[in-house]
């Protein structure tokens, strides 16, 4: 056999037990996808499920738009929040910080905005598990989110 050959047959053998080997790695008992808010960050976390939540979220349309899904959600959704924020009548079911169904009567589309870029101006008062505290929520949100993110956010939670 040329070695040329050879060389590929090595290395087709190599490829095969690398997969198997990362096959045999998943097969472990997983670490889970967790996030948990530290210092006004989100590091890895254990994830804990509280009792009676599922942790299969439902496709549910938004109530704010006449049951279509309100591209704000979308933005609430594929941002993280709905992992910490709950909102009624909707997938979004965190049980961390306080839930948003009735945020716009606390000051409107202003204080939405300031809560997600600056959450430390004002602390909400009730979190699902007694008084918020600040470093709940992550600080750097203004800065990694794109505006047009939080414009939608801003502009979906001001409508609920």
């Amino acid at each position: 056999m040329p070695t040329r050959y050879r060389k590929l047959s090595i290395l087709s053998l190599f490829l095969v037990a690398l997969s198997l080997v990362a096959a045999a790695c998943g097969a472990e008992e997983p670490t889970g996808d967790c996030l948990a808010p530290v210092d006004g960050a989100l590091v890895a976390a254990e994830c804990v499920v509280p009792a009676g939540a599922t942790a299969e979220p439902t496709p549910t349309a938004s109530s704010s738009n006449g049951g279509t899904i309100d591209p704000g959600f979308t933005a609430f959704r594929a941002s993280g929040c709905s992992g910490c924020h709950a909102i009624d009548g909707t997938s979004a079911s965190g049980q961390l910080g306080p839930n948003l169904t009735y945020v716009a009567a606390k000051g409107g589309a202003e204080y939405i905005h300031e809560s997600i870029v600056d959450p430390s101006a004002v602390i909400a008062q009730d979190c699902p598990s007694g008084p918020c505290s600040d470093g709940i929520m992550p600080k750097n949100y203004g800065t990694v989110l794109p505006a047009a993110d939080i414009d939608a956010i801003v502009a979906y939670l001001a409508g609920l």
